[in-house]
């Protein structure tokens, strides 16, 4: 069978094929490395439930900051209607804005792990980053198995909340 290339041209063809797998073999090795790093200190775990009186609870619950437990948020008072056959857990490892059983999401970041995720709980407001938990827009250090109550009459007023989505929002 006869070659219908010049040399010349078969040259050229096979520096462009070494430089395209060569640009694809970086390509797949640094996203897999942008992506491990970005991964490495894992997600938050976030577990909507109901104690057996009816009380709904959201446990925020994360592999490496939270080492002795989950922390515990109650709700007395509020009714988890989408919470029927048991608890539901969101893993959040990419950018999920959908509403949760108990309220809206806010603002989630996870560009790197764990991020931060805020999100709206019977209308009051829950916020996770990793130095901190911010339960109504007020700083709450993190400890293993803390358990909190939030009563109805502690939501934040809608006006706070307006401001605070449209500094989520950028706007």
């Amino acid at each position: 069978m006869d070659n219908d290339f010049s040399p010349d041209a078969e040259r050229t063809l096979k520096k462009f094929f070494g430089i395209f797998i060569a640009t694809l073999f970086l390509y797949v090795t640094i996203y897999g490395g942008c992506e491990a790093y970005r991964v490495r200190n894992g997600a938050w775990h976030l577990t909507f439930d109901k104690q057996p009186d009816g009380t709904p609870v959201l446990r925020i619950d994360h592999p490496r900051l939270l080492t002795g437990g989950p922390v515990s948020i109650r709700f007395p008072g509020e009714n988890a209607p989408r919470v029927t056959n048991g608890p539901i857990t969101y893993i959040y490892t990419r950018p999920d804005t959908n509403s949760t059983p108990f309220g809206p999401v806010y603002f989630v970041d996870t560009t790197q792990l764990p991020g931060t995720v805020a999100l709206g709980a019977f209308g009051h407001v829950v916020e996770m980053v990793p130095r901190t938990l911010f339960v109504n827009f007020r700083e709450v250090a993190w400890g293993s198995e803390t358990n909190m109550t939030l009563l109805p009459e502690g939501k934040p007023s809608p006006e706070r909340l307006k401001v605070k989505n449209q500094q989520w929002n950028g706007r």
